[in-house]
């Protein structure tokens, strides 16, 4: 059993578990904030693909369902061993979407107790900054944050600590995948649609860029939050042997040319390729190569030349609120 802790002003540091319903991954996060400062004592996730296979339909099947039943009951156990002063449940797009989305968040408060709230995706674009700006020092001119889910994809342009605008949409891997079907490798022309339904959909997002660069402020910064950011930076180090270059303990800048090679590598492999890469998680490598399409639409069509990945996310934004 975990104690809470006792700092040397006398402040109880409270443990918080932080329980985050994604689209394709569950995670648990048993941590504390103290006066802004992250302490992350016990992480967790499990691949549960809620919305695999009618993620664009709006419906959990009974095997997804399932799924998330045990992953639960398996953060359930590991909650048990930790002393916690709060459970925090969120659901997000594809929970959020799913015509059985509530019969699904009344059986996890029957089976476990927990309250989930299904956030809305401006307040997961805002959770998010709040997580990201803690991993490193944001510089003084704006920055692109960009989350890559199943479901959805978060954009937020802010400075340091200030959210300038943010939008949640539901253009995520999972649904990408689903929609557009894509060989198997890829096929130049269905990267070309891709693109093209990309650029219609992030039409809000290169509106808002234009208004910030306006006031004076250049905007070079991708700041990719965890998930297939993390992706990146392993298969760079475990594949592609390129080390990026640490900014914190949490974030790290990769190079321009090193993000064009791991697009390279990845976008034309196939399914067998992918699998025999030592840096990509199996439950990645089906999406991945949507998500690296979105990732490198969102840097090459905006000129955010500056890569950082950032290992906080959605469930360090929920630990500090």
């Amino acid at each position: 059993m975990q104690p809470t802790l006792k700092t040397s002003h006398n402040l109880t540091i409270q443990n918080k578990a932080i329980i985050d319903l994604g689209t394709n991954t569950f995670h648990l996060l048993i941590g504390s904030a103290l006066e802004g400062e992250i302490v992350e004592l016990y992480q967790q996730q499990i691949p549960v693909m809620i919305g695999a296979g009618v993620i664009n339909e709006g419906f959990i099947t009974i095997q997804a369902y399932q799924r998330g039943m045990q992953a639960l009951t398996e953060f359930n156990a590991s909650i048990k061993k930790y002393r916690v002063s709060k459970i925090v449940a969120t659901g997000t797009s594809a929970i959020r979407n799913a015509k059985n989305g509530e019969q699904f968040l009344a059986e996890i408060k029957t089976r476990f107790g927990y309250d989930v709230q299904h956030i809305s995706g401006d307040r997961e674009a805002e959770l998010i900054y709040k997580g990201v700006s803690k991993s490193f020092h944001f510089p003084a001119e704006p920055v692109v944050v960009m989350d890559i889910g199943g479901g959805s994809v978060e954009l937020i342009i802010g400075i340091q600590n200030t959210i300038l605008w943010k939008q949640s949409f539901e253009v995520g891997a999972a649904r990408l995948l689903e929609r557009f079907n894509p060989s198997n490798p890829i096929k130049k022309e269905e990267i070309n649609q891709i693109e093209d339904y990309l650029t219609s959909t992030f039409k809000p997002f290169a509106a808002a860029l234009v208004q910030a660069k306006m006031g004076g402020k250049t905007c070079q910064f991708l700041v990719g939050s965890a998930g297939s950011f993390d992706t990146l930076l392993d298969v760079l180090e475990a594949d592609l042997k390129r080390k990026s270059a640490q900014v914190s303990s949490q974030a790290f800048a990769v190079k321009e040319a090193d993000a064009e090679l791991f697009y390279q590598t990845v976008i034309y492999s196939s399914q067998v390729d992918r699998e025999k890469m030592n840096g990509l998680l199996p439950f990645r490598v089906d999406m991945i190569v949507v998500a690296i399409i979105l990732m490198r639409h969102i840097a090459k069509n905006y000129g955010l030349n500056q890569i950082i990945c950032s290992k906080y996310a959605l469930k360090e934004g929920l630990l500090l609120v």
